[in-house]
């Protein structure tokens, strides 16, 4: 799959352009397009209409990722007690026509092999490849809210570098939330190690995407089978970024509230929270992906336990911390090096604004950070295969 390069203005609202950058940095949609649905979509409703539009000419074209991509859009912001207009519930009605056109996409892939592996009450999606000879093995993961099938590119670009690759869903996760209905908890290791052993796999490098710069280290921190750690992009302080983001005075609000969650004040700051679209839609996301999460103060306290802080001085693996200039989570990306302490080595590196790969996961140069990851396998495996033993 083709990437595209370049992270441009698409919305003037800051969460709306980078998704629009995401769908182009995949090469699934148009600049001229994109400008387009920026310019008209001013709120989210606009923004579920033009997507919900887009997707059906899209799929009446044939066009099955371009579909996907769009219905995708469309339930990323739908909110999560949204009904359609049969009386269901809209993100899930979303979520079976964007799935029904990205497995319409990917059947045309015959290196693309799909499994369920069983898990807990569900299962475990998991797409891999597997070339001849190859040179090691890679496993990947997505983060919070994510869908696997909009990082799947990644996966056939590894594979064509002579990597056995492995991308899976877990708990919290596309079809392991939506279908299985096990939602996120911070223990990882779980869901990691039973893809581990379902496939026998050793000498892993392990790369967590978005959230999953919290995810991978804390598996890697309980499984010695993953020998490399990738922070994709690093999630030092999950609660911490996002207060920063406030200013001091909330943030410090917000410590305190926290710390009271039986504070009277809870119930306004409910309702005011409850009044906008998107700290309503971030709410619920959160209320939907977590486990026992059912309130503001439960969903911030939750969050709290997403961070790296801890689990660093446990990892023993080699390490590569990736960041973006310009991404929120960036503020902690010294600390991060530094609290790496039993590490067998520690890579870092920050993206610029210049590359075209400052923001979060490198939207705007995702062929920079693949050969960027790439490339620090090789120097830390010395240029020699890792092993692709099984036990």
């Amino acid at each position: 799959m083709k990437f595209n390069t370049g992270f441009y203005d698409f919305s003037a609202n800051a969460g709306m352009n980078f998704q629009l950058n995401r769908f182009y940095s995949m090469g699934a949609m148009e600049k001229d397009e994109l400008m387009e649905i920026g310019r008209k979509a001013t709120d989210f409703e606009t923004w579920i209409k033009l997507f919900m539009e887009a997707g059906k000419q899209a799929a009446e074209q044939g066009n099955h990722l371009k579909a996907a991509v769009c219905y995708r859009a469309a339930h990323f912001y739908a909110l999560s007690d949204a009904k359609d207009a049969e009386g269901n519930l809209l993100k899930e009605t979303l979520y079976e026509t964007c799935m029904e056109h990205f497995d319409a996409y990917y059947r045309t892939f015959p290196e693309i092999n799909y499994v369920r592996v069983p898990f807990q009450s569900g299962y475990l999606p998991v797409y891999f490849s597997k070339p001849e000879n190859p040179k090691g093995i890679i496993v990947l993961h997505g983060g919070y809210d994510s869908l696997i099938q909009e990082f799947l590119s990644i996966l056939p670009y590894f594979a064509e570098n002579g990597y056995e690759t492995y991308f899976f869903e877990g708990p919290g996760q596309g079809e392991v939330l939506m279908r299985c209905h096990m939602k996120m908890t911070p223990e990882w290791e779980h869901c990691t190690s039973a893809i581990l052993d379902h496939f026998g796999l050793d000498d892993v490098t392990l790369i967590g995407i978005s959230l999953g710069g919290y995810l991978a280290p804390r598996a890697a921190a309980f499984d010695n089978r993953i020998q490399r750690v990738v922070m994709y992009d690093l999630i030092y302080d999950f609660y911490g970024a996002i207060t920063q983001k406030m200013g001091e005075k909330k943030a410090k609000f917000f410590d305190y509230m926290t710390a009271h969650p039986r504070n009277l004040l809870w119930k306004w700051l409910g309702k005011k929270l409850d009044e906008n679209y998107f700290t309503r839609w971030l709410l619920g996301q959160g209320y939907a992906i977590y486990e026992n999460v059912h309130s503001p103060c439960a969903y911030f306290n939750c969050i709290k336990h997403y961070n790296t802080r801890e689990i660093s001085p446990l990892l023993k693996q080699d390490v590569l911390v990736l960041a973006g200039t310009e991404d929120l989570y960036t503020i902690y990306y010294e600390e991060q090096l530094r609290a790496l302490t039993n590490a067998r080595s520690v890579t870092g590196r920050l993206f610029t604004a210049e590359e075209q790969a400052s923001h979060h996961c490198q939207i705007g140069n995702l062929q920079l950070v693949l050969e960027t990851i790439e490339n620090w396998i090789e120097k830390v495996s010395d240029g020699k295969k890792t092993s692709t033993g099984r036990r």
